[in-house]
């Protein structure tokens, strides 16, 4: 196989979900917490929705860009594949109409949403470093 056909889809490793207890408040009949089912995001993905909560306002100093306060969850409830979060069913028993506020209401305790959040960074590999890639092509 040559150097070029090395990288043809065809050869790519596919990234497979992952499942993570995100809160306490939910619980199997055994009293284990209930596993969610999380997906690693694309990069197109990840783009699209830090485009679409990206806005420019005029300050002091010129034009800036802010990133709402929705794109961490939007990102999360992206990457959530069950619970589904787009069931009508499921968010008019939390009384909302989005994803992103069904987990918010969801995960109600700071901590677990922060954790999940960093979860979700983590499978989708938005938490990359410099310094973590070149450790790793050491090994």
């Amino acid at each position: 196989m040559s150097g070029f056909e090395r990288f043809m889809k065809i050869n790519k490793l596919p990234r497979k979900n992952a499942f993570y207890p995100a809160t306490a408040s939910l619980r199997d009949e055994n009293g284990a917490p209930l596993q969610w089912e999380i997906r690693p995001l694309t990069t197109r993905e990840a783009e699209a929705i830090r485009f679409d909560c990206t806005s420019c306002v005029r300050g002091e100093g010129g034009m800036q860009t802010v990133l709402s306060s929705d794109f961490v969850p939007r990102l999360c409830a992206e990457a959530v594949v069950c619970p589904d979060l787009r069931d009508a069913a499921l968010q008019d028993s939390y009384g909302v109409y989005t994803p992103q506020d069904l987990l918010l209401e969801l995960l109600d305790s700071p901590g677990e949403f922060n954790a999940l959040a960093a979860f979700v960074r983590e499978q989708s590999g938005l938490d990359v470093t410099v310094s973590r890639l070149t450790e790793e092509a050491k090994n």
